[in-house]
């Protein structure tokens, strides 16, 4: 075989790959969610599936598939065919925090998966039941050390941002606090309205309609800068304690071997949907705060979180199955 015979019999890979991905996509995309409908996860992915089809021309369909935390999803997207026709919703917490939580994964977030793109930037809120007499978060921290185990945490269970939150805020703050885990948010939100629960720190979305309906009052947002949905409520920073700054994001990955031109469709997909004004509008009346990142800057997020919450997780002794 001569050198042009070789070169063009190397080249043939190549090719293949760059037809398929010239094709792409044939067919509707599955986009998989790794929480029931109707949750905050749901209500991030929907909207996008709706804007995603003008960039690739095919249906974008959703299919919750929930269990253990988001891992049961993710596991289903690292063992699917690397064509770009799955991909996956994803948080901070599900994969950068589950790998360090979990004892045995059957899959690496790191090499199984990969980024295609960050669609929201939000941070943590600190909330409290509107009828307790403090108005800011140094006023909750004074109330809370006068009653030293008497006052409640609920997160939305063992191991999740909001359990992580809880202990950046009471380690930071030397509150003592008792901690119950909920198996979510909402029940957790129902039992700050019912009185037994006095703090909570989750997302805006959360608790946003109790706080306009005046039944929980926010305390402390945990971004870098105001947040313009509650622009009223200040940081931790702006209260003495420029340290509590938790942010969460959201975003989707595929699997690892996906075609680098199959994912900067779904890139564009993505950043299409997110910069759409019927998207914002969805995104804002529930509370989350729309922002594209893309696929680059989410695979250096993955790991940044990973090594900020490593020590946490390890200081507090959770391990799951």
């Amino acid at each position: 075989m001569n050198r042009r015979s070789l070169l063009a019999a190397a080249s043939l890979p190549f090719l293949a790959r760059g037809a398929r991905a010239q094709g792409f996509p044939t067919r509707p995309i599955r986009m998989v969610i790794g929480f029931p409908p109707g949750g905050g996860s749901d209500q991030v992915g929907r909207p996008l599936a709706q804007r995603m089809p003008d960039v690739l021309g095919q249906p974008v369909l959703v299919e919750n598939r929930g269990g253990a935390n988001g891992n049961l999803a993710l596991d289903f997207t690292a063992k699917s065919a690397a064509d770009g026709y799955t991909i996956c919703h994803v948080n901070t917490s599900v994969i950068s925090v589950n790998p360090l939580l979990y004892r045995s994964l059957p899959f690496n977030v790191l090499t199984d998966l990969t980024a295609v793109g960050a669609v929201t930037l939000n941070a943590l809120l600190v909330t409290i039941p509107a009828e307790l007499p403090a108005r800011n978060l140094q006023e909750f921290i004074a109330y809370a050390k006068a009653r030293p185990g008497q006052l409640n945490f609920g997160s939305g269970g063992l191991g999740s941002i909001t359990h992580l939150g809880y202990a950046l805020v009471t380690r930071q703050a030397g509150l003592d606090i008792v901690h119950v885990p909920y198996r979510g948010s909402a029940p957790a939100l129902q039992d700050m309205l019912g009185g037994r629960v006095q703090l909570m720190v989750d997302g805006v979305n959360v608790s946003k309609a109790m706080i306009d309906a005046g039944r929980v009052r926010a305390i402390a947002y945990l971004g870098r800068t105001r947040n313009p949905l509650l622009p009223e409520v200040p940081t931790a920073a702006e209260q003495g304690m420029p340290e509590l700054v938790i942010e969460s994001w959201q975003g989707f990955v595929a699997p690892a071997a996906t075609p680098v031109e199959v994912l900067d469709r779904l890139e564009a997909s993505l950043q299409h949907a997110v910069d759409h004004a019927d998207v914002k509008a969805a995104f804002s009346a529930q509370g989350t705060l729309g922002l594209f990142q893309s696929r680059a800057t989410m695979n250096r997020l993955i790991r940044e979180e990973m090594e900020r919450w490593r020590p946490i997780v390890a200081d507090l002794g959770v391990q799951l199955d």
